[in-house]
């Protein structure tokens, strides 16, 4: 059950946190309408940097917005060894694609997300993914809607809520508040977020060349549903564990 029909006070969120443009301007959107809103950071150990700079970010956040954050920074390797180290050789021959690193990655998040808000009584999960930002698999409408599914069967409502919202508006939004901004190049903005060096090689002939990556939708879709097994054999052992 979710809590969108409880008062003010009594209204939390989730939201998957990078501290990059996209997650702040989340953040800002729902701290608008939410109570308390929960940064959730990960990192799975396989070449993710610089994490604590989402905390940097997230303290920004609570000076400028008072009361409304928490934010808390979750190791996720576990289960990224499990869903995506452990099956690298099958899935590649499966799939033929470096996607299968990035959007393991992300599902490895989303599954540690449904725990987090089982644990925590939260019905509601947010996250930063931007219709501009879709050149990455994970950030697709159909990605978005397969990993939906996935809350679904956990009672918990899962949306994006700056989808829509074009790169330009958020820039403006986060200069005008004065957030930092770190080392832009073209509208990308760099050193206010953890980086992921698999993930980075993996997008840099669109980084650097705009040329985006091929990403079959059979594919992605199969690869999501493949996935979901593992997640929810992940968050039953956890719920019988306590």
């Amino acid at each position: 059950m979710t809590n969108t029909m409880l008062p003010m006070e009594n209204k939390q969120v989730s939201l998957m946190f990078s501290g990059g443009l996209d997650s702040t301007a989340a953040a800002l959107n729902l701290a608008q309408e939410y109570h308390k809103v929960h940064l959730l950071t990960y990192y799975n150990g396989y070449g993710h940097l610089y994490i604590k700079n989402s905390a940097r970010r997230a303290e920004e956040l609570s000076k400028m917005v008072k009361d409304k954050f928490t934010h808390n920074i979750i190791s996720i390797e576990e289960l990224f060894k499990k869903m995506v180290i452990d099956k690298l050789t099958e899935d590649y021959k499966e799939y033929k694609s470096g996607f299968i690193w990035c959007l393991g990655c992300k599902m490895c998040m989303h599954t540690r997300s449904i725990i987090y808000n089982l644990d925590n009584n939260i019905g509601l999960m947010a996250d930063g993914s931007s219709e501009d930002s879709d050149e990455m698999v994970e950030q697709t409408a159909l990605s978005i809607s397969l990993i939906a599914m996935l809350y679904e069967a956990y009672k918990i409502s899962y949306f994006v809520p700056v989808y829509k919202r074009t790169r330009k508006e958020k820039i403006k939004t986060l200069k005008a508040m004065n957030f930092r901004m770190g080392l832009q190049i073209g509208d990308r903005f760099l050193g206010i977020q953890p980086k992921c060096i698999p993930g980075e090689l993996y997008y840099m002939p669109y980084l650097l060349f705009n040329k985006a990556m091929k990403h079959e939708k059979p594919s992605v879709a199969k690869f999501i549903k493949d996935k979901h097994g593992l997640a929810e054999q992940y968050i039953k052992e956890h719920l019988k564990n306590g």
